[in-house]
């Protein structure tokens, strides 16, 4: 799957060397995978810059997602050739941590950061650990 988000920037959740195959033929040059080794579910980074990507590990918890990743996520943003594809799982990580980035640098309120979460196809369930974390994290940007 593949969500572009901006012009530089698309989420998902591939993990096979078809999917990553096809990441490439669209143009991306990084891949940030932010599935931790513990999961069980990070990528080989070698498979990954074989098929012509930047590969990147910055993993975040699925249940202790904190301002730590994030910050560790936007420098790693602002240091990678682009367009950057990043993935986990599921996409959620993904789709958080890269719309985070996005409205820290655009001053998004909550209510545009979750009606940009749902136009993109996705919805985080009430009190969830992304829940949780993005409406306190941008909440801390508007004091």
């Amino acid at each position: 799957m593949l969500y572009q988000i901006t012009e530089e920037l698309a989420i998902g959740n591939a993990a096979e060397v078809e999917k990553i195959q096809k990441i490439v033929q669209q143009g991306y040059r990084t891949f940030i995978d932010l599935c931790p080794a513990q999961e069980g579910n990070r990528l080989n980074a070698d498979l990954v810059e074989a098929q012509g990507l930047k590969y990147f590990s910055v993993p975040v918890y699925r249940n202790d997602i904190n301002q730590n990743s994030l910050k560790m996520f936007m420098q790693t943003i602002e240091s990678v050739p682009k367009p950057i594809y990043t993935r986990c799982v599921s996409a959620t990580r993904a789709s958080l941590m890269t719309l985070l980035t996005l409205a820290t640098k655009e001053q998004w309120t909550e209510e545009q950061f979750f009606e940009r979460l749902a136009s993109i196809g996705f919805a985080y369930p009430p009190d969830s650990p992304p829940d949780r974390f993005a409406r306190a994290y941008l909440r801390s940007l508007s004091r």
